[in-house]
């Protein structure tokens, strides 16, 4: 079980609930965040929308599927969103992909965003018992990809031309952490 709130060394962590409405109506239509992370989903989301999908997630009651979390600073100014997503298909399987939402670019050096990834690994591998956690970086992001890479994650390929922003394709690269991986590169190692 995830709690609502947890207060780490530099950061706060909410579970995003609809109070929290116009942060992440920002974080999926703010300019910086769909060239640089979401991509092909560049359509402005209304915020009747996202309080429907926050509305879902809080409602469901199985083996959860999502988990939306969204990042403050030691001065309480929203810095980021992190997700996970797990993979189910027949049941629930032993990975999921990580999402990582900076509210700025230089927030992805911030360190409130940095321990706020390594409490979602941590809840990844600890909590949910997971083998495997991916990300898919677009390939001309290197701060976020550089940014996973010091997290441990590990180059996979690139999934050629997948995403569409303005008219051109991009790629997206495939990267991972396994679960031994993350024990010798994590915080929780030293």
């Amino acid at each position: 079980r995830i709690e609502c709130m947890e207060t780490l060394k530099h950061c706060t962590i909410e579970v995003l609930e609809k109070k929290q409405l116009d942060v992440w109506w920002e974080l999926r239509n703010s300019a910086y965040a769909k060239r640089y992370y979401w991509g092909n989903m560049l359509r402005v989301y209304s915020k009747r929308e996202l309080e429907k999908e926050i509305e879902k997630q809080l409602k469901s009651k199985d083996a959860r599927k999502e988990y939306h979390f969204l990042v403050k600073n030691k001065r309480s100014e929203y810095v980021g969103y992190v997700g996970i997503n797990r993979h189910f298909w027949a049941e629930p399987s032993h990975n999921a992909g990580i999402t990582v939402i900076p509210r700025k670019s230089q927030h992805l050096r911030n360190k409130a965003l940095s321990e706020a990834v390594d409490w979602v690994l941590d809840k990844c591998f600890l909590g949910l018992r997971l083998h495997t956690v991916c990300a898919q970086p677009l390939e001309f992001n290197e701060p976020y990809i550089r940014f996973l890479e010091k997290k441990g994650f590990q180059r996979q390929g690139v999934l050629r031309r997948v995403t569409q922003i303005d008219g051109k394709f991009y790629g997206r690269v495939m990267m991972d952490i396994l679960d031994r991986e993350w024990r010798k590169h994590g915080p929780h190692s030293r």
